[in-house]
């Protein structure tokens, strides 16, 4: 019996001896008085029985010789071929330890050709192999102890994958091809929860419930190995995995792990009871994202999107997972859309719970009306609206646009230096000069803030003007100077310079045109002193000053205008005629004479004035412009002389600026007027040419020189305002008492002023 092993056991020798090099006990066959068990169901899987007695095997390893060996003998029991029938046909799931317990003592196969060592497997299993041209190569397989056939199997099929090949059934025979070419073929697969855990190349369907197949093929497409594939199916939200089983158990470990409750959108529509759904996702979008968005699934803005790895996630719960969602406001049913997880929508809808209450109309804001005190309800509007539109908030410029067709609200970014929290709207009513507000309650507390700094009582200012006329050549007479005192002491403090000038040359553009007389200012005094000698006068006021020219140097007052303007505001006064100027001829009519048409024109006097006061002392700036036009006494053609008028025009414009109750003078707009005279005998004097003889003719040039005085005083308060008229009364009754006459409305300003006036009035005479 021990002769007829050993015959085998030589005759395999022979046969793979370029496969091993190294020899154990081969596989022994069944002795002559060895009977087989009859051979066990697929499902049950008995013991091999125990060999006879006096029999056994001989592992020894003393039939074999050289370098030649692979698989050692059986240690246990070798297969028959009934079981190798059965291993044959068994699939991969079923190829185990507990199924084939029968061992062989080594199975070593060091850089083994792969074919010698497919065919070994062959002898070994009862297996059948197709190889493909293709696979070719060495496999090296070091297995020194004993092990089950099962596990040579599987330590076969995991050195064909280590090397890129893989197993694929094909009805009784296995091909062996290349990983890539496998996958397009045949191979099993499984749908369902088991799949085998072997180096066998199958596909694994994987249905996932609570994350998405397509975030996990992104994610993890890390895990597939080298020669696996992987493919989303969006809608049955599943995974294709054509793998190696050992590596599809690896990825379902971790799917297991991931695939948890809390993670599945969903979809809900909030309704929003009292606030604006817009807002209301603005407002949450604020809140949960914190000025930082992530930019997830086709573009849209979502908080707090899940992602597989280390990133942090906000918003968890328990085992829950990170909170995500997306927000989308629907105006027309003022409902909130969200989609999101279990998480997300329960964050979603404690958020609302909190925040869409009802509120006074008060503190919701809307519509506010602001009746202007002071000012002009357009220009403050316009500034205002200014403002606000600078001043909104701003989405952030990092933010990622929005998908197409979606319309999804993000969170907005405030900078420091936005006053608004959202939209203000500002528009005024001329009507009422008042300014509508249409914004929040806090943003019309900042709009209200501003009115109460721009609306309100501006100071005034009171312009008295004095035009004059004088003659170009009396004023040269008198020198005039002005000083100022303060203290007790009489101590000269100021001194403005033009000491010793003339009159005429303050008045005269030639000798400076202008000065400020310091009238406003108690500790001044302005003297004017003959140039021929003799004692100095002392002049108080503008009103001394100019019935010292009026009585001394034929002054003639032309206007005295005065008006109140509002600081920063232009005012204007017009005085005067329309003349004829002209005439012309108009369209004759049938049978008559042309018409005479006369030509009108404006003869006045015009005075612009806007003034600016310093906020910081009693100085006024003022932009005037005085323009007079009068009709003149030029010299016309003979031709015109009758039927044209000449009119003069002279006209100051410039910027200038004066203390409080100072007097600027502006002069040096001079005129120059030809008067001829003709002086004759009646009768004689108009006989042509001999009448020369009877008459004489005298040609008169004079000029005169056009001055203005100002003197603006500012209004403060209705104190200033009882002053200044208390001033003017008392001016109206000097002049009363001067000239002589009474006073027709002395009792109507004794009522407006309530202070009986000392002139006489026709009323106190009844």
């Amino acid at each position: 019996m021990a002769k007829h092993g050993r015959l085998w056991l030589a005759a395999l020798v022979a046969a793979t001896q370029a496969i091993t090099p190294r020899a154990s006990a081969q596989f022994d066959d069944l002795n002559d008085n060895f009977a087989p068990p009859p051979p066990p169901s697929f499902d049950e899987f008995a013991p091999p029985p125990p060999p006879p007695s006096g029999g056994g095997f001989d592992s020894s390893g003393s039939g074999s010789s050289g370098t030649g060996g692979a698989a050692g003998a059986p240690g246990d029991g070798s297969m028959n071929q009934a079981q190798k029938n059965k291993f044959a046909k068994a699939p991969i799931e079923d190829i185990t330890a507990e199924n084939f317990p029968e061992t062989i003592d080594s199975f070593d196969f060091p850089n083994a050709d792969i074919q010698d060592i497919v065919k070994a497997i062959s002898e070994l299993t009862g297996k059948n192999f197709i190889i493909d041209p293709g696979v070719r190569g060495k496999i090296t397989i070091i297995a020194p102890s004993k092990i089950s056939v099962a596990e040579a199997y599987k330590a076969f099929l995991s050195a064909l994958a280590i090397n890129g090949y893989a197993i694929v059934p094909s009805g009784n025979f296995l091909k062996i091809r290349t990983a890539r070419n496998a996958q397009r073929d045949g191979i099993e697969t499984y749908s369902g929860s088991y799949f085998p855990n072997a180096d066998q190349m199958v596909t694994k369907i994987i249905h996932l419930k609570h994350i998405s197949a397509e975030a996990v093929n992104r994610d993890l497409r890390i895990l597939q190995s080298k020669d696996g594939e992987m493919s989303p199916y969006p809608p049955t939200n599943s995974l294709i995995i054509s793998d190696y089983g050992s590596n599809i158990e690896r990825i379902m470990r971790i799917l297991n792990q991931l695939d948890v409750p809390g993670f599945e959108d969903q979809l809900e529509v909030i309704q929003v009871r009292y606030a604006k759904s817009k807002d209301m996702a603005e407002l949450i979008m604020k809140i949960v994202n914190r000025g930082e968005q992530q930019q997830q699934r086709g573009g849209t803005f979502t908080a707090g999107v899940p992602r597989f790895g280390n990133t942090a996630a906000r918003g968890a719960s328990g085992n829950q997972g990170s909170a995500y969602f997306m927000v989308i406001p629907d105006e027309r049913t003022n409902g909130l859309i969200v989609s999101g997880n279990k998480a997300g929508l329960e964050r979603i809808r404690r958020l609302l719970q909190q925040l869409d209450r009802k509120i006074d109309a008060g503190e919701a804001g809307g519509v506010f009306v602001y009746y202007v005190k002071y000012g002009d309800a357009t220009n403050i509007a316009t500034t205002l609206s200014g403002i606000a539109k600078d001043a909104a908030p701003r989405p952030a410029s990092g933010a990622a646009p929005a998908a197409p067709n979606v319309s999804p609200v993000s969170g907005v970014q405030t900078s420091t230096q936005e006053i608004f929290g959202g939209d203000v709207k500002i528009t005024a009513d001329k009507t009422t000069n008042s300014i509508v507000v249409i914004a929040s309650k806090q943003d019309y507390e900042v709009v209200l803030s501003l009115l109460r700094k721009i609306d309100i009582q501006r100071d005034q200012v009171y312009v008295e003007a004095i035009i004059m006329e004088m003659s170009g050549n009396v004023v040269d007479d008198y020198k005039i100077g002005f000083f100022n005192f303060v203290g007790e002491s009489g101590v000269k403090a100021g001194f403005n310079g033009i000491d010793g000038e003339t009159l005429g040359s303050l008045l005269n553009p030639t000798g400076g045109s202008g000065v400020i007389l310091p009238f406003g200012d108690p500790n001044s005094t302005v003297t004017i002193t003959p140039i021929t000698g003799g004692q100095a006068i002392k002049i108080p006021s503008l009103l001394g000053f100019i019935n010292f020219l009026k009585t001394n140097k034929n002054g003639n007052v032309l206007s005295n205008p005065q008006i109140l303007a509002l600081d920063a505001q232009e005012a204007s006064i017009t005085v005067g005629d329309r003349v004829v100027v002209g005439t012309t001829l108009g369209p004759a009519v049938a049978g008559t004479a042309p018409a005479v048409v006369p030509q009108f024109e404006d003869a006045n006097l015009e005075l612009k004035v806007k003034p600016f006061i310093s906020p910081e002392d009693q100085n006024i700036r003022m932009d005037l412009e005085a323009s007079l036009k009068q009709p003149s006494q030029a010299r016309t053609p003979s031709a015109l002389q009758t039927t044209t008028q000449p009119l003069s025009t002279r006209k100051i414009k410039t910027n200038i600026m004066v203390r409080n109750g100072d007097t600027a003078v502006l002069g040096g707009l001079i005129k120059e007027d030809e008067q001829e005279t003709i002086t004759k005998v009646p009768l004689l004097g108009d006989i042509p040419i001999l009448g020369w003889l009877f008459k004489s003719r005298n040609l008169n040039r004079g000029k005169t020189n056009l001055n203005i005085f100002l003197t603006p005083r500012i209004i403060r308060s209705s104190d200033d305002s009882r002053q200044l008229l208390g001033r003017k009364i008392e001016q109206r009754l000097d002049y009363i008492k001067q000239t002589g006459g009474r006073d027709t409305f002395g009792a109507q300003i004794d009522e407006l002023t309530g202070v009986k006036a000392t002139a006489p009035s026709n009323t106190s005479n009844q």
